[in-house]
């Protein structure tokens, strides 16, 4: 029973073009997975901006004496 066992050019040859196929493969999905994070990370960003931008409106009109105090003093009765 040989330890070593005798493979062809042929064979070697092969197993070049499937490994040079994996690491591609590989190389393809890492890329997607990247860019899917990223994209996954700029919706969340785009909704934190959007509620970071809609509590400062809120924020302004609770603080603003303007229009409808009467409403305004009624919330801010419960913030502070």
């Amino acid at each position: 029973m040989p330890l070593l066992k005798n493979k062809n050019k042929e064979d070697n040859k092969d197993d070049k073009g499937d490994r040079k196929e994996d690491r591609r493969d590989f190389k393809l999905s890492k890329i997607q997975e990247i860019t899917a994070k990223s994209y996954a990370v700029a919706a969340k960003r785009k909704w934190l901006f959007f509620l970071i931008a809609a509590l400062i409106v809120g924020y302004i009109v609770v603080s603003s004496a303007g229009v409808g105090s009467g409403i305004v003093e009624k919330v801010k009765s419960f913030f502070i």
